[in-house]
């Protein structure tokens, strides 16, 4: 009997992911903001997975061991990263790309696309009226009564 219950216990172990191996994590940027949809695979596998919005991610393999895990997501470098076996990688850190970066710092040609001017350089008012405008905009407009 023991032989039999031994015998259905080890067969059965992959049937119930006995035989598979948890990769979890934490993905974030530099400033420790967590990063969504991130996607994490494992290197030479087609075992892939994303992160949610907290940025964390469970990844199940049947690779064995230790794993290089690649981790991809637009705005970011793309990072590799190895695990050992117990399959905890704590929080991992992406870099911002190039672009990001140029973005971010405002040199880029798309700051100029969403940096908005204030609404009354846009329109088209006689001198004295953006003179009033940007006095009363700066604080120093005063109605007289000094």
């Amino acid at each position: 009997m023991r032989i039999t219950t031994l015998m259905l216990v080890f067969c059965a172990a992959p049937f119930f992911g006995l035989g598979q191996n948890t990769i979890r994590g934490n993905v974030v940027d530099e400033l420790g903001l967590p990063i969504y949809l991130a996607s994490v695979e494992v290197q030479e596998t087609t075992d892939i997975t994303y992160t949610d919005f907290d940025g964390s991610f469970s990844l199940t393999s049947q690779k064995d061991f230790h794993w290089k895990i690649n981790i991809k997501s637009q705005g970011y470098n793309t990072e590799s990263f190895f695990v050992l076996s117990g399959g905890s990688t704590g929080e991992l850190v992406l870099e911002y790309s190039a672009e990001m970066k140029a973005l971010l710092d405002g040199n880029s040609s798309l700051h100029n696309k969403f940096y908005w001017k204030p609404w009354y350089e846009g329109t088209i008012f006689q001198k004295s009226e953006v003179q009033l405008t940007s006095n009363f905009m700066s604080g120093s407009f005063s109605f007289g009564l000094e």
